[in-house]
């Protein structure tokens, strides 16, 4: 038999009657080898079999439905793919169906259908990006290294005019021409190479041949004849308490603008933003983290988001947040306390990474960066009083609702996106499309605001992991005093901490699955909305 009738009689068959789960899958994946085995066949007889899937009330029931739902996408994406003559009307319309399905109460069939337009490939894929650095292979020279002292400094015209300060691993310092003076050190677990990746990031960007049309200062390194490696001022021997730098202080010197460490959600009422300034901040970076996205280059980390921080070293992912697997967000207020961008724009270049020619990393990327940034709107409000966090005399959750503003919050929701899908798409978001799920902005508030998910409990096999020093020194680091610490017997029992406020209970799901739903289909229209512009598919 021929692909062609073979197609229509299978269409015919299961249009005919109301088929079962396993003869629906079993319909739609041969649909899939049909199509992807034969790019010229028609494609027609595809469109009512998945129209027929998706939005009947039998599939929606099965506990497998999503990757019924998955095939389906898989089936419109084969047909999204195609080139040719005569193909453009096909591809709009299973661009179409995609979308719709987007939009449908089922969170199995939104979550199918967001992937399918979510990874499809982009032209940045097949690019050649213009020599960006990717990995280091040639070694770093670590002897005979320069030390950042005021003679070294003064040979590449720079004078300190006040002392040095701590700002997490890095020591700062003001300077006789305005900017700011800045040495970050290697942690103790940290390969040297990595600072001289970060430095190459920031000579790449600043050096980009097309200006950026949002704000976005890009540091200055400093470089010498051996790279950019140096040693860090002799001040580097005191570190802040719970700060492991490498023995022998390596670290990479660079020259900001004074705002630098300037946070959108600070916690110093002298620092903090406006509601107007906030906002516009916030899509400053959307537009950006979009732009470079678009380019092929991801900030990876804009902030520090774990599923659970205590099973980190035990876990392949390190305990990094997937939101594709919707798990509770670990600590995220204090995962926004110094979020990798600010008034100046992006920072922490050690985190970006090129990542064209990788769709699937790219939908959760894009995805990562909307919640992050979602994350900061959100403690920007509960930063107004920092205090106030945890369980109150009686034992109950604070309360901070009060502290946030409704019409502003909605309005950095809006604007984040807007931002960011210009930034990707380099077009404006379309007027007729909902931006955000209408409770969205009700949902941060009451989870946000109420400290109801404090506990983290840390596991028997988790501290067997752990020596006694460092066993001690976790407890410490979760607000235990060190005399209990050094009481509490290790590998005994699990030991539960209030270390929150955590989105959703341990080892449970996030208790906002909106802002995952936010992200899976904010993700999937930004790529969609860049596919059609590059394969004029606009509606």
């Amino acid at each position: 038999m021929s692909d062609v009738p073979e197609l229509n009689q299978l269409a015919d068959v299961f249009l005919a009657a109301d088929q079962d789960f396993s003869a629906a899958f079993m319909t739609i994946n041969r649909f899939i080898a049909v199509l992807k085995r034969d790019t010229t066949i028609p494609a027609a007889s595809v469109f009512p079999v998945c129209e027929k899937i998706v939005t009947a009330p039998a599939y929606r029931r099965q506990k497998q439905a999503y990757f019924l739902y998955q095939a389906v996408a898989e089936a419109l994406r084969a047909v999204v793919l195609r080139s040719g003559a005569g193909t453009r009307g096909d591809r709009r319309r299973a661009m179409a169906l995609l979308d719709s399905g987007m939009r449908q109460s089922h969170a199995a069939l939104r979550r199918a259908m967001a992937e399918g337009l979510g990874m499809l490939p982009l032209a940045v894929d097949q690019a050649r990006l213009w020599s960006m650095p990717m990995e280091r292979t040639e070694p770093v020279a670590l002897e005979g290294l320069p030390v950042c002292d005021a003679d070294w400094l003064a040979g590449r015209g720079i004078q300190r005019i006040n002392g040095w300060e701590w700002r997490g691993r890095s020591l700062r310092a003001e300077t006789r021409s305005g900017e700011m003076l800045v040495v970050k050190c290697l942690r103790d677990d940290e390969d040297p190479a990595s600072l001289c990746l970060e430095s190459a990031w920031m000579d790449r960007l600043r050096t980009y041949p097309e200006p950026f049309e949002r704000p976005f200062h890009v540091p200055r390194p400093l470089a010498h004849g051996q790279g950019y490696l140096i040693r860090a001022p002799r001040e580097s021997r005191r570190p802040p308490a719970g700060t492991t730098l490498h023995p022998r202080r390596y670290a990479m010197a660079y020259l900001a603008s004074p705002d630098y460490f300037h946070y959108p959600n600070e916690t110093v009422r002298e620092r903090r933003l406006t509601g107007d300034q906030v906002h516009r901040v916030l899509s400053c970076n959307a537009w950006l983290l979009g732009r470079l996205m678009a380019m092929g280059i991801a900030q990876t980390a804009p902030l520090p988001l774990f599923h659970n921080r205590a099973q980190r070293h035990r876990r392949e992912d390190n305990g990094r947040y997937r939101w594709t697997h919707a798990g509770r967000l670990d600590r995220w207020l204090a995962s926004c306390r110094y979020p990798n961008f600010g008034v100046s724009g992006l920072r922490d270049f050690e985190h970006f990474e090129i990542v064209a020619g990788q769709p699937g990393q790219r939908y959760e990327t894009i995805g990562s960066h909307l919640i992050s940034l979602l994350l900061v709107a959100g403690s920007y409000f509960r930063n107004k009083a920092p205090d106030r966090i945890g369980v109150d005399a009686a034992g109950q959750p604070v309360d901070t609702r009060d502290l946030f503003d409704r019409p502003l919050l909605q309005i950095m929701i809006n604007e984040i996106y807007q931002a960011y899908y210009e930034g990707f798409t380099g077009e404006r978001f379309p007027e007729d499309m909902s931006i955000t799920p209408t409770h969205l902005v009700d949902r941060m508030i009451e989870e946000m605001g109420v400290d109801r998910h404090m506990e983290e409990i840390l596991r028997v096999v988790d501290q067997d992991a752990m020596d006694p020093a460092m066993f001690v020194s976790f407890l410490q680091s979760r607000g235990i005093p060190s005399n209990m610490a050094a009481g509490i017997p290790k590998g005994k029992d699990d030991i539960p901490l209030m270390t929150g406020p955590h989105l959703g209970g341990f080892n449970q799901p996030i208790s906002l699955p909106e802002l995952i739903e936010f992200a899976a289909v904010g993700a999937a229209r930004c790529v969609a909305g860049r596919f059609r512009k590059e394969c004029g598919l606009e509606a």
